[in-house]
This record gives C-alpha cells, sequence and structure tokens, in this order.
C-alpha cells in the first residue's frame, strides 16, 4: 500500500501537472525523508508502494499526464516474470529500475525484451544526492539514463541498432561515426554547447535544465566517447559531428 505523507508535504503533489513519482520497494530502501526531499526539490507527488499490485490498486486515474514508476531491485525476479504487469502500471510514463548492485541492472538489462516492453532508465542509489537528484530529474523529462557500463553492454549485444535512450532526431539519423551514434539527443545537444565553449550555467540556461544536469550529461558523454575533459570533447565532436547537426543543434 501507499504511503502517505502529512499534509503540508501532500499539499505540494497538488501540482497543476498532476506529475507523480511512484517509488517501489521497502519503506528501508525508501524512506518518508527520501520522499519528502522528492516532493519538496521538484514540487511533484512523491508514494511509495510495496508492490507493482499496489500501485495498480491506488486508482491513479489513467488521466494523469505523467508519472515515473522506480521500481527496486528486490522487483528483479518478478519484473522478468511479469514485464507486462509493470509495463500496465505505467502506462505512457517512465520506468526506472533503482540498483544497489552493478550486476542487478546487468542482469536486467541483459534480459528485458525493450523490443517488446520498451525501454528501462537506471537510477543508481549509492551514489551522491546531488547525482540521484540530477538522474531523477532527467527521468521526469523522459530522458532515461543508462550507466556506461550498460551502453557498452548495449553496443557488444547490438551493434548498428539503437534503442529510444540512443534514438536519434530526424536530422540525426545517419550518423557516420558508431561512438557519436552512442550519444541521446540531449548528450549531443550538451556537447553542442561545450564545442562553443559555453560554461555549465550558460548551457543550463539555453536547455532549461540544471547545472547538475549538465555536469551529469557531462560524465555521460566522456565516459562514452573516452575523454577526460571538455577540450577533448569538444574536439571530438568538430571531428565526428555530422555538419547538418552541427548547423541544426541547439544553441
Amino acid at each position: 500500500m501507499s504511503n502517505p505523507l502529512p499534509d503540508s508535504i501532500a499539499q505540494i503533489s497538488a501540482c497543476p501537472e498532476d506529475f507523480s513519482i511512484n517509488f517501489i520497494g521497502k519503506e528501508l530502501f525508501y524512506s518518508n525523508q527520501a520522499l519528502r526531499s522528492v516532493q519538496t526539490e521538484f514540487g511533484v507527488a512523491a508514494r511509495r508502494y510495496e508492490t507493482i499490485a499496489d500501485l495498480k490498486g491506488a486508482g491513479t486515474p489513467d488521466s494523469m499526464a505523467d508519472k515515473v514508476v522506480v521500481i527496486d531491485q528486490i522487483m528483479l525476479e518478478d519484473i522478468l516474470t511479469r514485464p507486462t504487469v509493470y509495463t500496465d502500471a505505467v502506462g505512457s510514463g517512465c520506468l526506472a529500475f533503482a540498483y544497489r548492485k552493478e550486476h542487478a541492472a546487468r542482469s536486467l538489462f541483459e534480459s528485458w525484451d525493450r523490443g517488446r516492453f520498451g525501454d528501462i532508465g537506471y537510477l543508481p542509489m549509492n551514489v551522491a544526492p546531488d547525482v540521484w537528484r540530477s538522474i531523477l530529474r532527467l527521468l521526469m523529462h523522459e530522458e532515461l539514463y543508462l550507466p556506461s557500463f550498460l551502453a557498452d553492454c548495449l553496443l557488444q549485444a547490438q551493434p548498428g541498432k539503437t534503442s529510444r535512450m540512443v534514438r536519434e532526431s530526424p536530422l540525426e539519423t545517419k550518423d557516420p561515426h558508431p561512438v557519436y551514434s552512442r550519444l541521446t539527443r540531449r548528450e549531443k545537444q550538451v556537447l553542442h554547447l561545450v564545442s562553443k565553449g559555453q560554461s555549465n550555467k550558460i548551457i543550463a540556461s539555453n536547455l532549461g535544465i540544471t547545472e547538475h544536469t549538465v555536469k551529469l550529461h557531462m560524465h555521460n558523454v566522456a565516459g562514452k566517447i573516452g575523454v577526460s575533459n571538455r577540450t577533448a570533447a569538444a574536439q571530438f565532436y568538430f571531428e565526428v559531428a555530422p555538419e547538418d547537426v552541427r548547423s541544426h543543434a541547439v544553441d
């Protein structure tokens, strides 16, 4: 069943967009304090349910604009056994897997049928609070975070293919460089602005995201393209980004 919060906190959930973040798992992993911090930080409803059945039985209206459903790694076997139960509960929202051990995330990634059930975002639980909140913010904007150790699995398991997490925009459907193709749309936008010498603060303002999110994107970019600084990242962009993409990228 869901975990109710005090009225002063619950009032935050009455935001115009009716957006909610729903954590599936034990209170041990998602404390009241954590839920309060999410509601205070993002101004959206944050709820905890012990099982996916509790979420489905909570009577959440189908008309809700958006929602994020975060599944704890203790549900790994169940989500692989009954994937449609989870995808049906999420509907048009965003599904994410919260993990504390890399092997749990890898097991789900290697076994999950993305072609049939769509993609899943990943939410590491053993990172700094500001990083954790930045990744959660990505999920709220339907930017599915994929750890670098799983991105490598994707490249090896499906050479020449991309999922929704690395799907390109119409201008970017024929990327000539395989490593550049692994970047998400947002990562390419950030990299483009970095190549123009813009600071994280300016990039955040241009894209309507936080500086923490910009840093997170650049961390992912650096890991994927194998560089250690912004100068090298910018040089990579100039060398491999298609000319039409460079001219049409978000400024």
